[in-house]
Parts: structure tokens; sequence; C-alpha cells
């Protein structure tokens, strides 16, 4: 049975090999550009790997064009402290440069991200665009004063 399995992945992956199966456009190659794009944004992000600009013009692309953002993770512990260094994160599909307060998706049920003009990360909330990020379960993050009623 488990023979059976290996052998039909091993075909599988051969057959797409044979055909010649293209990846899709990457952020590296010219032209990988995408039109939601934004100032400052890095073509050589890798997931997991270091960065060093996670206030301003915090996005990147991956190697397969995914929205990657370069955060600070606290805690990191050695080799990382003290905290000079951050690490590329997925990130929501990015929207591009988009004004404060400006209406966006629907904010209920969407999840995607922004730039500002000076380049501060942004989400999109009830309120349209505000400053801040996703942080991964523990709701979003932004500067002091930006959630207030």
């Amino acid at each position: 049975m488990i023979r059976e399995v290996v052998i039909a992945a091993a075909v599988t992956v051969g057959a797409a090999a044979a055909i010649g199966v293209a990846p899709g456009p990457s952020a590296a190659e010219p032209g990988g550009h995408y039109d939601t794009d934004v100032p400052g944004m890095n073509y050589e992000a890798s997931a997991g790997a270091p960065c060093y600009s996670w206030e301003r013009f915090i996005f990147g692309r991956g190697p397969g064009g995914q929205t990657l953002a370069c955060h600070w993770i606290p805690n990191q512990g050695p080799p990382w402290d003290p905290p000079t260094t951050g690490f590329w994160v997925i990130s929501p599909p990015i929207r591009g440069v988009q004004e404060v307060g400006a209406p966006c998706p629907d904010a209920k049920r969407s999840q995607v991200s922004a730039q500002s003009p000076d380049g501060l990360p942004m989400l999109c909330t009830e309120r349209g665009w505000q400053p801040g990020w996703f942080t991964g379960g523990a709701g979003p993050y932004a500067p002091p004063g930006f959630f207030q009623p």
C-alpha cells in the first residue's frame, strides 16, 4: 500500500517536470513588479530571513511574489539581541499607497495591507485605512491613539 502511494507521488512529480510546469512570476525577474507595489518595496525578501527596516517601508516580495513584511519580533533571544534585526514574515496582500482614513475594501472581512505616503504600514479598519499591522492572532497593532473612538 505504501509502495503504491510512493510510486504514484513519484510519477506525478515526474509528469509535472516533463510537462515543464513554469513557476509563477518571480519578483526578482525583470517585470516581476505588481501594480499594487509601493515605494521602498524590497524585491529580494525571503520569509524568515533577516531584515532591517521594520518601522517604515517594511514591505517586500518573496521569490514567488508573496507579500512579506519586515517585523521585529520581541524576545527573539540570541543571536539577535540587541534588537537590531527583524525578520521577513508573510503579510496580507498589499493594496498600494493609501491615505489615512480613505475607504478600503470591506473592513469586516478584509485582511489587506497598504502603505501611507510617508512609508508607514497600514491596515484596513471600519474607519478606513489606519497606520498599523496585523500581529498574527494578537489583533492589530497601531501607534497609540489611532484606535480610540
